[in-house]
């Protein structure tokens, strides 16, 4: 990986090729851009995702893909800008996170405006496969609706996005700071106000309809990325294995709703009462 972000930093073409090429590999073409943007401003990061949107949009023509599809994967690909830009700015992870969740609510929003009648064929062909496999397993099975459609785009392009700017700022940690990325991501953690903000929001989501809970659901992902920074300090700290990292991201994958609960409710009580400091204490005893 550090030879590929030493090839990266080496000039703009090279930037350009990787992010062009890095289309077809997870994660590559949005941690080339983010650590552009971190290394060298939002203006050489917006160069470089031009050259990233540029398979979308050939592929776009070629496959005759729905524009709405298109649309959200390339936002998700500005949104590393915005993102990898206020992360450069602030140097605080919580104002990132949050930035990350807003800025993927709002690109999803105005997608469902602008191509409305795109999501709306979308959902009819969604619609028509549940309804065949309600009658192949005769059991009713409700399709998601277009307000859920959105909500769902707005977590991608949220969790893609932070996902992207973790390997970016793990890229810029290797060239630059090595060991400091482990370090800031310990150190993660959302204050007080914060946390009480997003819970009492998450709290009124539940009040809603289905179709719109999901929406307000979306602001649990900072609590959620704080409690897994805690759980990854927490093994560091205590000196547990990597085994217990193992348990829990194969929890997230086999019980995700369970072990996102828990994460959040982590995520949530570091913010009130900083465990940080008392596990670094019970360490120093």
């Amino acid at each position: 990986m550090r030879a590929l972000a030493e090839f990266i930093m080496r000039g703009r073409m090279q930037a350009c090729l990787v992010a062009l090429l890095g289309s077809f590999f997870p994660f590559v073409s949005p941690a080339t851009i983010g650590l552009v943007t971190l290394t060298k401003g939002s203006t050489e990061g917006t160069l470089v995702a031009l050259w990233a949107l540029l398979p979308l949009i050939v592929g776009y023509f070629i496959s005759g893909a729905t524009p709405f599809l298109t649309i959200v994967s390339g936002l998700a690909l500005v949104n590393m800008v915005v993102v990898a830009n206020v992360l450069r700015q602030t140097v605080a992870w919580s104002a990132t996170l949050s930035g990350a969740v807003i800025a993927g609510a709002l690109f999803a929003g105005v997608s469902g405006v602008l191509f409305g009648d795109d999501l709306a064929s979308i959902v009819l062909e969604i619609d028509t496969v549940f309804e065949k496999m309600s009658q192949q397993l005769d059991q009713s099975m409700a399709a998601p609706s277009g307000t859920m459609m959105l909500a769902i785009s707005s977590w991608m392009i949220a969790l893609s996005t932070i996902a992207g700017l973790f390997v970016s700022r793990w890229w810029q940690a290797i060239l630059y700071n090595p060991g400091g990325f482990q370090q800031e991501f310990h150190g993660i953690r959302l204050d007080s106000k914060l946390g009480l903000a997003l819970a009492v929001l998450m709290g009124a989501g539940v009040l809603l309809p289905d179709d719109y809970r999901i929406w307000v659901q979306v602001a649990s992902i900072p609590l959620l990325v704080a409690g897994l920074a805690l759980v990854h300090c927490w093994v560091k700290v205590k000196a547990k294995g990597i085994q217990w990292l193992v348990f829990v991201y194969l929890g997230l994958i086999v019980y995700s709703p369970i072990i996102m609960a828990l994460l959040v409710l982590v995520g949530l009580a570091d913010s009130f009462m900083n465990l940080r400091t008392r596990l670094a204490s019970d360490t120093h005893r």
